[in-house]
């Protein structure tokens, strides 16, 4: 192998470990949140649970907006039907049959 293709490879390797070592960080994020959720959800009142309802539809309408603003941002369409669908299966476990907006 030359030099260069050496450091392409060099390279490569490099950035698929910076990218690995993301993906975990980012998966353990979830979980610790996930748990999290798990813990607190059957803690709340049915007044807690109205108001957090209301909440975090606020705050996913915010999101979701960000998510179509196609001028300023050049998210994926994946990125924006991942957020319909978290939003949807805790919606549902708070309410029920709750569902995000929009």
């Amino acid at each position: 192998m030359n030099t260069h293709d050496e450091m392409l490879l060099r390279s490569m390797t490099a950035l698929v470990s910076s990218h690995g070592k993301a993906i975990s960080r980012f998966g353990a994020s979830v979980v610790v949140m996930s748990k999290f959720a798990e813990a607190v959800l059957p803690q709340l009142s049915a007044a807690q649970i109205e108001c957090t309802i209301e909440a975090f539809r606020v705050l996913m309408d915010d999101a979701l907006d960000v998510a179509d603003d196609t001028d300023k941002t050049v998210l994926p369409g994946d990125y924006r039907a991942t957020l319909v669908e978290q939003s949807n299966m805790l919606l549902n476990r708070l309410g029920g049959n709750a569902a995000a907006p929009r």
